[in-house]
C-alpha cells in the first residue's frame, strides 16, 4: 500500500507559467510529421488513477494500434518505486517534525494516514514526498492511469517499450527543489487540501474536455490567488514541466526519426511555447490535432 501511494500525484503539482501563450491550446492526440519520415502520434496524458479515465478514447486507441513503438515518460519496475521511495525518506536523524513544525507534521499525518502510512514512516518522509502523497489522500486510486492502460496494451502485444526519463533524473526533479520551496508548498497544500482537491477536479474535467489552456489557466489563477508561495511555485514549475518539456522534446526524436512511434507524456508538457509541440516545431516537425 505503501508504495501504491507514494508515487501517486506527480501531475499535481505541475502547474502553469503565467506566461504560457495561447499556442496548442486544445488537443491530446496529435500526428507528428517530418518530410521523409512515417508519421508517430503523440497522447497527452493525466497521471491519475480516475474511473474516468478507465478506458482509453477510441481514437488514441487507433492511433496507438497502428503504432511500431510505444515511448512514455517513465516507467516504473520494481527496482524504479524502490528507488523513489529511498530518495523522499530521510537516511539520517533528520525528521519532518523538524522541517515543518509539530502542528503541520499533525496535518500531514492525518492526512496520509488513511493511505496506509504508519506515524514512524510519515516522520522520515521529505516534505517533497509527502506533497507527492497528499493527492492520493483526496483522489483515491480507482483503475489504471491511461499510461498504465498503454503500457499494458504493449506488452500484450509486444510492442518495444522505452522511456524518457531514468528513475535518478525523476528523483533529481523533487529531490533538489529547495528545501525552502519544499517546506513552503507543503505547509500551503496541508493548510488549502479542500482547494487543492477542488484544483485536482478542475483539472480533470479540463483534461476530459481536451482544453489545455483550461488546465493551465486554472492553476495560474491558483497561483495567483496565493502569492505569498509565488517564488516557490515558480521554483517547482521550471523543475517539473519547463526543464523536463526541452529534455523530453529532444529524447523523443529517437523513435520519431524511425516512425511509426506512439509517445505518451503529461498533457501540461503539450501546452504552450514551451510545449514539445512547440519544440519540435522548431526542429521541422510538424503536429496535426487529431483528438
Amino acid at each position: 500500500m505503501k508504495r501504491r501511494a507514494f508515487l501517486a500525484g506527480a501531475a499535481a503539482l505541475a502547474a502553469a507559467p503565467a506566461f504560457a501563450a495561447p499556442r496548442y491550446a486544445q488537443g491530446l492526440l496529435w500526428r507528428i510529421g517530418k518530410p521523409g519520415i512515417a508519421p508517430s502520434h503523440v497522447f497527452g496524458t493525466l497521471h491519475a488513477a480516475d474511473a474516468r479515465l478507465a478506458a482509453l478514447p477510441a481514437p488514441v486507441r487507433r492511433a496507438f494500434e497502428g503504432s511500431r513503438t510505444l515511448m512514455l515518460e517513465y516507467v516504473a519496475d520494481d527496482y524504479g518505486r524502490e528507488r523513489f521511495l529511498e530518495a523522499a525518506m530521510y537516511l539520517d536523524r533528520r525528521t519532518l517534525e523538524e522541517e515543518i513544525g509539530p502542528a503541520d507534521f499533525e496535518r500531514a499525518w492525518e492526512s496520509l494516514k488513511a493511505a496506509g502510512l504508519s506515524r514512524e514512516f510519515v516522520s522520515k518522509m521529505k516534505p517533497w514526498g509527502v506533497l507527492l502523497n497528499l493527492r492520493s489522500s483526496w483522489q483515491p486510486a480507482a483503475g489504471a492511469t491511461p499510461d498504465a492502460q498503454l503500457h499494458a496494451l504493449a506488452r500484450g502485444r509486444r510492442m518495444t517499450v522505452s522511456q524518457i526519463e531514468e528513475t535518478e533524473e525523476q528523483v533529481f526533479t523533487f529531490d533538489e527543489l529547495p528545501m525552502a520551496s519544499q517546506v513552503a508548498l507543503l505547509r500551503h497544500g496541508l493548510a488549502r487540501r479542500d482547494e487543492l482537491a477542488a484544483l485536482a477536479e478542475r483539472t480533470l474535467e479540463a483534461y476530459l474536455a481536451r482544453d489545455l489552456e483550461a488546465i493551465w489557466r486554472a492553476q495560474e489563477d491558483f497561483a495567483r490567488r496565493h502569492p505569498e508561495i509565488a517564488a516557490h511555485h515558480a521554483a517547482l514549475v521550471k523543475r517539473v514541466v519547463l526543464d523536463r518539456s526541452v529534455v523530453m522534446a529532444f529524447r523523443m526524436q529517437r523513435e520519431l526519426r524511425r516512425g511509426r512511434a506512439f509517445v505518451a507524456l503529461g498533457a501540461l508538457h503539450l501546452y504552450g511555447e514551451r510545449g514539445v509541440l512547440a519544440l519540435l516545431g522548431e526542429d521541422g516537425y510538424a503536429a496535426q490535432r487529431l483528438y
